[in-house]
């Protein structure tokens, strides 16, 4: 396993879904949006990819889709396996996972932002091979969080930003078209250390000013998620 491989699942086995992190409220407002965007599945077929610990696995089950999980972190497998009984898991990195199927719908929630930019193309060529549907977020470089972690120097070196437009362009080159698209988190919690340590912006602040910015600055929040649709769909 690579050294990076191995710092992604150090961290996330952490922070993910940690209620100590200060932008987990963020994180809740995107999930919420996924599972309320999200169509009845009928028994339709989705590849989830970056499970993590099933968050967006279990509004795909709810919803009645045949789903299939994507998951690097063996632990995090381990729930997948002990909570879901019927979807199919693959453990691995989606970009060396052999995937024959095709899917109804692909969705990829917290994910490319561990994609440096030829990876994201690879797995943006590769999602575009096996479904006509792709849900997805990006962590916003034009954003308050995106432009505090570079000035401060908490960028991760697994961790990567890009903007709206970027996201944008590079899924028209793969043969997708924008459907929906929302910000989520203008302000976020920021803090004067790494580690998450002393809040600048408490979080009930955060809140007040994103209810209405998210809104009116969808291109400059923390979060940037995307549901996008093949413009020639194949059968």
């Amino acid at each position: 396993m690579s050294n990076r491989n191995s710092n992604i699942k150090k961290y996330y086995e952490e922070w993910w879904e940690n209620p100590n992190d200060p932008r987990d409220f963020i994180f809740n407002k995107l999930n919420k949006i996924v599972d309320k965007r999200l169509p009845k599945g009928q028994g339709k077929r989705v590849l989830d990819v970056g499970s993590g610990k099933g968050k967006i696995v279990s509004f795909l089950v709810k919803k009645g889709y045949r789903v299939t999980a994507v998951e690097l972190n063996e632990n995090f497998v381990k729930d997948l396996t002990q909570r879901f009984q019927t979807i199919e898991i693959l453990e691995g990195d989606f970009n060396l996972i052999s995937i024959d199927n095709s899917f109804d719908d692909v969705t990829a929630i917290e994910f490319v932002q561990n994609l440096d930019r030829e990876v994201l193309k690879r797995f943006l060529v590769k999602v575009a091979t096996i479904s006509n549907h792709l849900r997805m977020n990006i962590s916003n470089r034009f954003s308050l969080h995106g432009f505090w972690t570079v000035f401060r120097g908490f960028q991760l070196p697994f961790v990567f930003t890009y903007t709206p437009r970027e996201i944008e362009q590079m899924l028209r080159t793969v043969g997708f078209h924008i459907t929906y698209k929302k910000g989520i988190g203008l302000i976020t919690p920021i803090t004067l250390f790494s580690g998450f340590r002393w809040k600048i912006i408490p979080i009930w602040f955060a809140k007040i000013i994103n209810s209405i910015g998210d809104r009116i600055f969808p291109r400059f929040c923390h979060l940037y998620y995307i549901e996008a649709e093949k413009i020639n769909k194949e059968a």
